[in-house]
């Protein structure tokens, strides 16, 4: 699918994304889903995120927000039962062996659309294992295509593995996503921005080729931020403004036609 209909659709739907996410990044994710059309709800606690999940289109359940895991499993297990889009971005499970136990039983009772994560923490939900000392993925680390497509097949789910190459699968086929930026690491939240889009764009179409498409956008606009901010000699915030500047103008060209006014 186009970018033009995606967002065309988004525009139309203008799909409710409800974000249980870790403080660090609450703002930005929400101003991205803003940014493609998208309406954000970042609400967290555990007597409300059940009739919050039931309005909405699709959930997004992060690790990072660790502290909220029973809103998660609440929310988790209603969006299931509705037949909602759930993604899981699973912060830091590399590093903490009880935070990758709660992701793993979230992942079982909730059923996941999608997980997205670094190759470090796609890994440890593979093996189980503890294999790093951070959030971030160690410089050069890969995963095999069979131990991919068998955490896909696993838990029936899309599984998306960023790093120089972002890889998707279903289990079954495995689309390789080009492009990108290192600028990217000099920020905190470009993974769990791109997890929020990809929910986005699964509350559109629920298949592998949207969250491909989610992810071949978050490269395409994160390289062309890269670009201004290098244009404009700006540095890492530079470089995040201009990255949900211009993914509001890829969703909304009408933006870039408007005049400025005198």
């Amino acid at each position: 699918m186009a970018w033009a209909d995606i967002f065309s659709k988004i525009a139309e739907k203008k799909p409710i994304i409800h974000c249980i996410t870790n403080i660090v990044t609450v703002n930005d994710c929400a101003n991205v889903l803003l940014a493609i059309g998208a309406s954000p709800v970042m609400a967290h606690h555990e007597m409300e995120v059940k009739e919050i999940t039931s309005g909405s289109d699709a959930l997004v359940c992060n690790m990072g927000a660790i502290e909220d895991f029973e809103a998660m499993l609440v929310a988790g297990r209603k969006a299931d039962s509705l037949g909602h889009p759930v993604v899981i971005d699973p912060v830091g499970v590399a590093s903490s062996s009880y935070r990758r136990s709660l992701c793993l039983k979230l992942i079982e009772e909730c059923h996941p659309t999608c997980i997205r994560g670094n190759v470090s923490e796609i890994k440890a939900l593979a093996l189980d294992e503890t294999i790093s000392k951070g959030v971030d993925a160690k410089n050069g680390e890969s995963i095999s295509d069979d131990m991919l497509k068998k955490l896909a097949k696993k838990y029936n789910t899309i599984i998306v593995v960023s790093g120089e190459t972002d890889l998707v699968s279903d289990g079954e086929s495995i689309y390789e996503v080009h492009g990108g930026t290192p600028f990217f690491k000099g920020i905190t939240g470009g993974g769990c921005m791109s997890t929020v889009i990809i929910a986005g764009f699964l509350a559109i179409e629920r298949n592998v080729e949207s969250v491909a498409a989610a992810v071949r956008t978050v490269n395409y606009v994160g390289e062309n931020a890269a670009k201004a901010t290098v244009n404009g000699a700006g540095g890492s915030m530079t470089f995040k403004n201009e990255f949900i500047n211009l993914l509001s103008i890829l969703a909304n060209p009408s933006f870039k036609s408007r005049k400025k006014r005198r």
